[in-house]
């Protein structure tokens, strides 16, 4: 297995600061998330016409692009707003691709109001299914991340069997699962199996009522020894990704001291 962390960490950080870092600390790869404060990446000079320029700089320096965060959710009840965001995502498609990363990671997400379940699957599978077809060319896959009101494998099944196409994959966050529909993570990665193509990593403190509090690892309530050793079993060979979630819990370490933590907990635990 391979080690990234999420930008969610660091959504500050210049790309050039992220790729030093992540250098420096012994990471295989980075999961683009935010840069210098923003999620909206093809905005960016350096991951727009500097892409080829950015990827030297990666290249460079030994890592990969572990994938691309999306913050596009196919959930609307309005068929214009999904096609809104179905562009949207398109554009972190083309990022992934001209970096070499093979995924973008998506959203599904909550059932809204005036939808219902079955219907938000079908629109999810059905952005799925756009966004594979165009990303495929590129070798770049569509990671729908086990998130929101979607977060079981079984659902998660259901939306991939439901797109039917070459190019529809998981960004499994185990975190996520326990927190949403309570499933073993071992329960999980066996029945997902190698649709898993990206591991979001984090130890939490489960507080009930859909309240979490980020921990360092080892320090929370996510088996991350189970999790771990369902990934060997399936011979796991991609990237398990930190998501040190700066972002939405600004309290939290400063990825300074929360990145680190993370390679010495990964050498003695994960590796």
């Amino acid at each position: 297995m391979k080690i990234s962390f999420s930008t969610l960490g660091s959504p500050d950080w210049t790309l050039v600061h992220t790729l030093d870092e992540a250098k420096r600390l012994g990471f295989d790869g980075v999961e683009l998330r935010y840069i210098a404060g923003t999620d909206a990446l093809w905005e960016l000079p350096e991951l727009s016409s500097g892409l080829a320029a950015t990827k030297r700089q990666v290249l460079d320096r030994g890592l990969a692009i572990a994938g691309v965060g999306a913050r596009a959710h196919f959930h609307f009840t309005d068929a214009a707003k999904r096609r809104e965001q179905i562009d949207e995502a398109k554009k972190n498609a083309d990022i992934a691709g001209a970096l070499g990363s093979t995924g973008v990671r998506l959203w599904g997400d909550k059932v809204q109001k005036g939808g219902d379940r079955d219907s938000t699957l079908k629109w999810i599978s059905e952005a799925l299914w756009t966004l594979a077809d165009y990303g495929r060319p590129m070798g770049v896959n569509m990671r729908l991340e086990t998130h929101g009101d979607f977060t079981s494998s079984a659902d998660v099944l259901a939306i991939l069997r439901g797109c039917g196409c070459h190019g529809a994959a998981v960004t499994w966050d185990p975190a996520n699962v326990l927190a949403g529909s309570g499933e073993d993570p071992v329960v999980g990665a066996e029945n997902l199996g190698a649709y898993i193509e990206h591991v979001h990593f984090k130890d939490e403190k489960l507080l009930g009522g859909g309240k979490r509090e980020l921990t360092f690892p080892g320090k929370g309530d996510i088996p991350l020894a189970k999790i771990i050793a369902s990934l060997k079993k399936l011979n796991y060979q991609g990237f398990v990704s930190l998501e040190w979630e700066k972002k939405n819990f600004p309290n939290v370490a400063e990825p300074e001291v929360a990145y680190p933590d993370f390679i010495q907990w990964w050498e003695k635990n994960g590796a």
